[in-house]
């Protein structure tokens, strides 16, 4: 099982590019298909999730999440997942402002084993909450508003896929795409 693992992250390496101004991520390796098939629903069990990175336009940040299926049949990817965080130990389903994001939206997709396709998550710099005060009183407001460790619920799964290293400031609200691959 640990060899499994390590192909999967060393897949989401060779398999993924982030754009900085762009948020764009791009397979140089085979593309995922039309949603158009029997395959039954991703319910994450076979999924891998990793933080591919950031880009950033306008006061926006996208954040781009990899999901590669790591399991031996095929599923289709797709729906807007729940978005879970964690701030001191508690988990906390965090609220969801926009579906469709300041990046786009994606198109839900088939994913045969060791494919990937992707999530985005996009926040916002410029609401009043993080205009109001000095310094210290926005560092205060953003903190109460940040969460760790975040993972994802796929619609109709109990299983958690998490996400490690991504960290996410939701204080102006946290728009979601559909799980997929390319922008509509």
């Amino acid at each position: 099982m640990k060899h499994l693992w390590a192909r999967a992250i060393v897949t989401i390496g060779l398999t993924i590019s982030c754009g900085v101004g762009g948020a764009t991520i791009t397979s140089v390796g085979a593309s995922a298909s039309a949603t158009n098939s029997p395959a039954p629903l991703c319910t994450g069990s076979e999924l891998l999730g990793a933080y591919a990175g950031f880009g950033a336009a306008t006061g926006n940040f996208i954040y781009n999440v990899v999901v590669v299926n790591v399991g031996h049949t095929s599923c289709r990817l797709g729906g807007y997942p729940k978005v879970l965080g964690v701030k001191g130990n508690r988990t906390y389903t965090l609220p969801i402002s926009k579906h469709g994001t300041f990046g786009g939206n994606l198109v839900p997709t088939v994913l045969s084993p060791r494919m990937s396709g992707r999530l985005l998550l996009s926040t916002a710099d410029n609401c009043n909450a993080l205009n109001i005060g000095g310094i210290s009183k926005i560092k205060r407001v953003a903190a109460a508003h940040t969460y760790s460790q975040l993972s994802i619920k796929l619609l109709g799964s109990a299983v958690v896929v998490s996400i490690p290293g991504l960290t996410i400031d939701i204080t102006c609200g946290l728009e979601v795409s559909e799980l997929g691959w390319r922008i509509k």
